[in-house]
């Protein structure tokens, strides 16, 4: 039986609407004919979509272009307009909670990080991330232009259909309703979501344009989760629960993950699992700066002192890395064997430490690959690294106000 692959017009849409922006914002200014041109998409299609993106404000023409024209068909040029309003992020990251606000470039105008050490309650981590949301959003006011929303990511699945956290394993997190962090500020729109899928977003709609048709963004941080991209779409799943990667069992009879199943590849990458070596080796009777750093406490231990221990060259830190890095390789390799992806990119928290443990990452993958695989997919570093959530969250809210323009204007 013949099977026929259909691309309803609104999935088109959304996927030229992504390219569109993103190659605006790598390439303005640029006319509708170079657009059609260097992205592959029919020019009926380019100015039906740019047009949409005049009249809603976020893009507008800056003249014409200088140089060759077509006859009688004068170009002009285009650029995402910055100023058609602001538009708020927040991550709740391995051990800070980050806030920002951007223009609709994404520009970043301003920042705000609160650190979170130690073990909390969930309570005592939303007050914090209460707290930031409400001075990202005088700060956003303070601009008088149009707040086309916020968009809050976290590690964990979520209903973003009612904005509550369904499970956060890596936190012993359950059915918390994140509504209750916008109180005060519920004329702002509020978009929740898992922080690999915002990522994922983030990278096809501001990233480095790339056009696959099939693609795997890895989040790496305090979980390891994924967002599948199929013709730049990021693939929801049935319930929106897509994308779980870290809790695809790898050895099953390694140590007990955060779900309660043995050996998931998040119990050997994920954050957690980088300090478990980094303790290990020091027990074992290796010497580390990062003692020095926690006053020997090593439950204190935090990513940003890991980092700053690596780029030092502590080797009981690069060891810890590496070793995860090896992991990593193993089960990126697997996922090109089982997706075919034309494309894996590596970003969150833990991604600044990519290059350092490149090596590691690769052998594994060039090891165990199967070639032809291998050999058609490119692993690159996300361009926003451990921000891509924060751009991510960004880029939620601006998808959302593109897909449902009639509800859009909130100051």
């Amino acid at each position: 039986m013949t099977i026929h692959r259909h691309i309803n017009h609104n999935d088109m849409r959304n996927r030229n609407l992504a390219l569109i922006l993103s190659h605006l914002h790598q390439n303005s200014p640029i006319s509708r004919a170079e657009l059609s041109s260097q992205l592959g998409i029919n020019k009926a299609s380019i100015s039906t979509t740019v047009r949409e993106l005049i009249n809603e404000g976020i893009v507008i023409e800056i003249g014409q272009k200088t140089g060759v024209q077509d006859v009688g068909h004068p170009s002009i040029d285009l650029m995402i307009n910055p100023d058609s309003g602001r538009v708020i992020g927040v991550n709740l990251g391995s051990d800070n909670v980050v806030a920002i606000v951007t223009d609709m470039a994404p520009n970043i105008l301003w920042r705000k990080e609160l650190p979170i050490i130690g073990k909390f309650e969930s309570s005592e981590i939303l007050e914090q991330v209460k707290n930031i949301i409400d001075e990202s959003c005088i700060t956003a006011r303070s601009y008088h232009l149009p707040i086309f929303g916020l968009g809050f990511g976290l590690p964990g699945m979520l209903d973003i259909e009612t904005n509550t956290l369904l499970a956060a394993l890596e936190l012993g997190w359950r059915d918390i309703d994140l509504n209750p962090l916008m109180m005060g500020n519920e004329d702002i729109r509020f978009f929740t979501g898992n922080e690999a899928h915002m990522s994922a977003m983030g990278e096809s709609y501001f990233g480095i344009p790339f056009k696959s048709r099939a693609a795997l963004y890895i989040n790496w941080g305090v979980e390891l989760s994924g967002g599948i991209i199929i013709n730049e779409n990021v693939v929801p799943g049935g319930l929106g629960l897509a994308g779980e990667i870290g809790h695809f069992s790898l050895d099953p009879d390694g140590d007990i993950c955060s779900c309660g199943i043995k050996g998931c590849w998040n119990t050997l990458v994920n954050l957690q699992s980088i300090y478990r070596r980094i303790r290990n080796s020091i027990n074992s009777g290796k010497t580390s700066r990062i003692v020095e750093l926690v006053n020997n406490q090593m439950d204190q231990i935090s990513l940003r002192m890991v980092m700053q221990c690596a780029f030092q060259g502590d080797p009981i830190v690069l060891e810890a890395l590496h070793e995860t890095g090896k992991w990593l390789g193993i089960g990126i390799a697997n996922f090109i064997n089982i997706l075919n992806p034309e494309l894996i990119i590596v970003g969150g928290p833990i991604s600044q430490a990519y290059n350092l443990i490149a090596s590691s990452i690769f052998n594994e993958v060039n090891h165990r690959a199967l070639p032809w695989q291998r050999n058609g997919c490119q692993i690159r570093l996300a361009q926003f690294r451990q921000d891509a959530g924060l751009i991510g969250a960004v880029a939620t809210v601006i998808w959302n106000l593109l897909n449902n323009p009639h509800g859009r204007l909130k100051t």
